[in-house]
């Protein structure tokens, strides 16, 4: 750009141009002259002027300063502050804000994007357009706000979930445990009758069948206890952390698999809502080992740092292949995936075969791959959970800057 020829004086649009390519263009071609003194003119202004800025092309010749006019207040400064940027690296103007067009009572949104060049008398001439990007713009809000409904919706239903998990658990352990305790109860007296009375034959026969009655009794109390634990565990009362170790111990004692747990703060408080997130997340990972790690220990640290909550789980075992997170039955991952959307954190999971980063965003997770050693390719595979402990508010940006080198998409 700098080595452009310095031109004794600036090439109007309407003599570089053809006056149909400038019509037919689909927004406002313009030339803005700024001179070293601050001030500035647009000579050449194409007639859509009127259709995207509501004023005509004369008027704002006149004044140009009119376009400035139009935006609105709080977008003004990202208006400057692009275009000082552009006139002082000579890349491109580019900016997108807010406009109030008079003669539509109503606010506009429109793209400007202009290449700069250097005139003699340090002025510098851009030669652009803007673009109304109101319908774009209305889209992207509509599908924002369909996005955050979504969001609503799924925690409504996982949070429905749950209390719908508590009831029942709470109606088996009372309804059917309090039934058959009373039960066990009245076979422990018939016992007791059958012992207390002659021996016969006949009372072996019943005291046999009473007992088998007996154990079957108490092998159901077992499994309703085994049932109400694993719908809504007693021990989430004692906090997270009691939670996680107790269903390390469990996932321990049922595969025979090593599962040892850290925690730099066992005294950590969550919300109930998040509390069970965690919980279900760090049970959906241990299902994972369970059935595809091939592992021979698991290792779980839960740590607070810098106001956000970290869970890792890690095993030794196959570990998991690029192509698993892409299956259409994945639903396991989606839905850690998707409660810690819920949660506004991410979830990464780490793999032999390169490190997958897992965060939601517009209903579809973003895959990031960094090459691993060979030695920690033998590590089977990481869940790396981390959630913030306080929901920060994010402010709105009504108007964007956007560099002339790289727009982030």
């Amino acid at each position: 750009m700098k080595q452009k020829k310095e031109n004794s004086e600036p090439l109007h649009m309407g003599e570089a141009y053809p006056p149909d390519v400038a019509a037919n263009s689909p927004g406002m071609v313009f030339q803005y002259i700024q001179k070293g003194d601050g001030t500035s003119s647009m000579p050449f202004i194409s007639d859509q002027c009127a259709n995207v800025l509501g004023i005509s092309a004369g008027e704002l010749k006149a004044n140009p300063s009119l376009l400035q006019d139009l935006v609105l207040p709080e977008d003004r400064e990202s208006l400057e502050y692009s275009k000082a940027q552009s006139a002082a690296n000579l890349t491109t103007w580019n900016w997108e804000g807010r406009l109030w067009i008079e003669s539509y009572g109503d606010i506009k949104w429109v793209s400007l994007r202009a290449s700069p060049r250097r005139e003699k008398g340090a002025c510098v001439v851009w030669e652009g357009i803007i673009i109304n990007i109101t319908e774009s713009r209305r889209r992207e809000t509509e599908l924002k706000a369909s996005h955050e409904r979504l969001k609503e919706v799924s925690a409504h239903v996982m949070a429905a979930r749950e209390h719908e998990r508590i009831r029942i658990a709470r109606e088996i352990h009372d309804d059917l445990g309090g039934n058959l305790t009373a039960i066990k109860i009245d076979l422990d007296w018939l016992v007791r009758r059958i012992d207390a009375g002659a021996s016969s034959a006949e009372n072996a026969v019943l005291l046999a069948k009473v007992r088998i009655v007996s154990d079957l009794v108490d092998r159901t109390i077992h499994s309703i206890q085994r049932i109400s634990r694993d719908l809504r565990p007693g021990i989430m009362d004692f906090g997270i952390f009691a939670a996680i170790e107790w269903e390390a111990g469990e996932f321990a004692k049922r595969y025979g698999i090593p599962c040892k747990v850290s925690c730099n703060e066992p005294d950590i408080e969550l919300e109930s809502d998040m509390a069970v997130a965690v919980f279900r997340i760090f049970q959906e990972a241990l299902t994972n080992i369970a059935k595809h790690a091939h592992a021979s220990h698991v290792w779980v640290g839960l740590d607070v740092r810098q106001e956000y909550l970290e869970l890792k789980v890690q095993d030794n075992g196959c570990g998991i292949a690029p192509n698993d997170f892409r299956k259409l039955d994945s639903f396991g991952i989606r839905g850690m995936v998707e409660r810690a959307s819920l949660l506004e954190g991410k979830l990464t999971v780490s793999a032999g075969q390169g490190h997958e980063w897992i965060q939601p965003g517009q209903g579809q997770p973003g895959i990031q791959r960094e090459r691993m050693g060979e030695e920690q390719a033998r590590q089977g595979t990481l869940v790396h959970l981390s959630i913030p402990l306080a929901a920060e508010a994010r402010p709105t940006v009504p108007a964007t800057v956007i560099s002339g080198k790289s727009t982030p998409s």
